[in-house]
């Protein structure tokens, strides 16, 4: 199958890496499906690429039609509600859960250490139902590490340039990941 017939996913929990994920892409010869309707801020200065009918994707999948062939974001646990009759392809951007819950509360501005547990069963849920989503629909997907994508650069823009067969040059993509916004860490 062409890769203009093709909608390319990008994924994970929020706060994982997708935002990220999307700037390197937009860095790419892929073309990007996003409005700007949700704007750069201090929690993510170089944008957030993302598209507002997304939200709405429970009830209405039909901005699909205008993914073909694009770049969508579209965060766990959503995926599940994709409309069947495409093609797909997804980059999953894995992070560890502790340093996603820290960074969500960073963003919040709540301290929500009581309920980490809480959260904790349920991203795992909702990690394991968009795994088996994939699976069942033999949607190909490539598991990307974000604290990886940052430590070790060259090797992970390879393993998603070989996946999306990208033309672009490593050295234009990895223009898009700065390791200084890599904050909240588990170590």
């Amino acid at each position: 199958m062409k890769t203009s017939e093709i909608i390319t996913v990008v994924t994970g929990l929020p706060r994982s890496g997708t935002s990220l994920m999307m700037q390197i892409l937009n860095k790419s010869n892929l073309e990007i499906l996003s409005d700007g309707v949700r704007e750069r801020d201090i929690n993510n200065p170089e944008g957030y690429f993302e598209l507002e009918a997304v939200k709405g994707i429970v009830k209405d999948n039909a901005f699909l039609n205008m993914a073909v062939g694009k770049v969508v974001k579209i965060v766990v646990p959503l995926p599940v509600f994709l409309d069947k009759s495409h093609s797909y392809r997804v980059v999953f951007l894995r992070r560890d859960i502790e340093e996603i819950l820290r960074s969500q509360e960073k963003m919040l501005n709540k301290d929500q250490t009581s309920e980490r547990e809480k959260f904790r069963t349920i991203y795992e849920m909702h990690l394991k139902k968009t795994y088996s989503f994939f699976d069942l629909h033999k949607i190909p997907y490539i598991n990307i590490s974000y604290k990886e994508l940052i430590s070790d650069r060259e090797n992970e823009l390879k393993k998603i340039v070989d996946f999306l067969t990208i033309s672009t040059p490593l050295e234009e993509l990895m223009t898009a990941i700065n390791s200084d916004l890599y904050r909240n860490k588990v170590n």
